[in-house]
């Protein structure tokens, strides 16, 4: 059976609608949630503490972590760095998996919001993208643990741009 740990969040309710037919042969569970809007240090090392805390106590089943592909100097990025790592080491039928940046909400919404300007170019991917690949993480048998899906590649500019149009429609 899959769990989702949480469920909330644009990836939780895309996971929702694809968990309810998929059945597998042991309990998987699913530890997509973590604080993205409160970058601030003790916010993250909150979220790294009840990770290891879920961690330990489900140890003997699947976990598959959901993480970033982020490399930015935050304590977010630190900190779901750390997550991947202690999932691996303490969890031995565990599966890490990276995504790049959600099309939806966080720096698409502060783009259409004016709180944030365009830089350089952006890796997206679509929410319902990354929602199959976590499901079909779940039934993943082979020895690799850690997983990065790539996104497309694209201005930052011209994502700007796309979102600031369609806000003025």
């Amino acid at each position: 059976m899959i769990h989702l740990v949480n469920g909330r969040g644009q990836l939780g309710q895309q996971l929702k609608k694809y968990v309810g037919g998929r059945q597998t042969n042991e309990e998987v569970y699913v530890y997509h949630t973590w604080s993205v809007q409160n970058k601030t240090e003790e916010e993250q090392k909150k979220e790294y503490k009840k990770l290891q805390s879920f961690v330990d106590e489900h140890s003997a089943q699947k976990i598959i972590f959901v993480s970033t592909k982020s490399q930015r100097e935050t304590w977010y990025t630190r900190y779901k760095q750390l997550a991947e790592a202690y999932v691996l080491l303490h969890c031995k039928d565990s599966l890490v998996i990276r995504f790049p940046t959600f099309v939806g909400n966080g720096i698409i919404e502060k783009f259409q919001k004016g709180e944030a300007t365009p830089y350089g170019e952006m890796e997206l991917i679509t929410v319902d993208t990354a929602a199959r690949a976590v499901i079909e993480s779940c039934f993943y048998d082979g020895i690799r643990r850690s997983f990065t899906i790539d996104g497309d590649r694209i201005p930052a500019e011209l994502v700007y741009n796309l979102v600031k149009r369609e806000k003025s429609v």
